[in-house]
């Protein structure tokens, strides 16, 4: 089976291929030209020489309209023929429409798949390109795509509304067969750091307090509350980890300094998720997203490493069966911040469940979303 894998957002595709090569597929990855640096191959791996081989780079741009009108369909097949399945993401269905191809596999990254709605509100020129993405990209999933892979609710029932075939299928984005090879200087300095405080609480989740869409709504507060009230009623000497990354950083390092937690909170810069993997091994406890919504990177990042975590699905366990296919996950599932407090405090004083809490999520992820999730791929392109 020679497979082509398109695009890359979120390095999803780079940790597929990886599974599926382990899993004896001839599966190579293909970039888009405008993949963003931070979801680059090397940012995720630290083997990229032994992953090179398997990587193209093609010359097409994964959203330039532009492009899209400018390239023949000739031009479009020279840089994907030769495989005998393809699995895209991105803006992949339209590419294949005009192309010619099948792509027999598309899973989307964004909640009601990505290039099919209208985004911008206010410039006309934005809105004329987005109305002319999203009826090249419906077209491709109409006509070109043999399968949508997803389970987002929302996008399942738009792809079926288009016609076509959906399949529970959740998007695969980490590969944790891995280990370090080396710490640079900011790794060593931010692991002794961690090494001076128990428990650490990491949460590499974008500071942004709400938005129109519950993905979009982080809620970091609740978090900061929890363990800011956690701080002040502990023995314990524990630290918080938060990214300098979101529109509304300024306002969670208020709400830090009100709570008088400045000393005990540590700030770190958007990293490349190799090093985040790294550091996940010297950190007790995660935080994810409290808006609702199911976990995205973050949360799957905390789950293959094993770090219990604390997130918000607001979302029946029968449900998330019902529509996933998979049992919900062990992880601490509050949007309350007395209750992190309290959960702090029980698995503080608790090591030896906290460390039982962690091995079940491991063995969660390794059943569901590791290289068994990888095979249900397969399984889909045989169907």
């Amino acid at each position: 089976m020679r497979l082509a894998l398109i695009g890359n957002m979120n390095n999803n595709y780079f940790s597929l291929m990886r599974y599926l090569r382990d899993a004896g597929v001839d599966a190579e990855l293909l970039l888009f030209a405008d993949e963003i640096n931070h979801f680059l191959p090397e940012n995720d791996t630290w083997d990229i020489e032994k992953w090179k081989p398997y990587i193209k780079q093609t010359k097409i741009k994964g959203g330039a309209l532009g492009q899209y009108f400018k390239m023949s369909a000739a031009d479009i097949r020279k840089e994907f023929e030769g495989y005998d399945y393809y699995i895209g993401c991105g803006f992949a269905p339209a590419y294949f429409y005009k192309a010619g191809m099948k792509l027999d596999l598309f899973t989307p990254y964004c909640v009601g798949i990505e290039y099919t709605y209208r985004i911008t509100k206010t410039k006309p020129v934005h809105y004329l390109k987005e109305k002319i993405e999203a009826y090249y990209q419906v077209k491709g999933l109409k006509y070109n795509t043999k399968v949508v892979g997803t389970i987002d609710e929302e996008s399942r029932i738009k792809a079926e509304k288009i016609g076509v075939k959906t399949q529970s299928l959740p998007l695969l984005m980490i590969y944790n067969k891995e280990q370090a090879k080396g710490d640079d200087e900011f790794l060593s300095a931010t692991i002794q750091k961690f090494n001076q405080h128990y428990p650490v609480v990491f949460s590499h989740v974008s500071h942004f307090p709400k938005g129109s869409r519950t993905w979009e709504i982080k809620r970091n507060d609740i978090l900061i509350k929890g363990f800011a009230d956690f701080a002040n009623h502990t023995d314990a000497n524990p630290l918080l980890v938060l990214f300098n990354y979101g529109e509304a950083v300024e306002a969670s390092k208020a709400l830090i300094a009100e709570l008088g937690i400045t000393d005990k909170v540590l700030w770190v810069p958007v990293m490349s998720r190799k090093k985040i993997m790294r550091l996940l091994e010297h950190v007790h406890f995660g935080g994810g997203e409290f808006g609702g919504a199911v976990w995205g990177g973050t949360g799957w990042e905390f789950m293959a490493k094993g770090v219990p975590f604390f997130q918000y699905v607001d979302m029946p366990d029968s449900v998330f069966e019902a529509n996933t296919g998979m049992k919900m996950p062990p992880f601490f599932n509050t949007n309350n911040s007395a209750e992190i407090s309290r959960l702090l405090q029980t698995y503080t004083s608790d090591k030896a469940n906290l460390t039982a809490n962690g091995q079940a999520l491991k063995a969660w992820f390794d059943k569901e979303a590791g290289q068994e999730l990888a095979n249900s791929y397969i399984n889909i392109l045989k169907s």
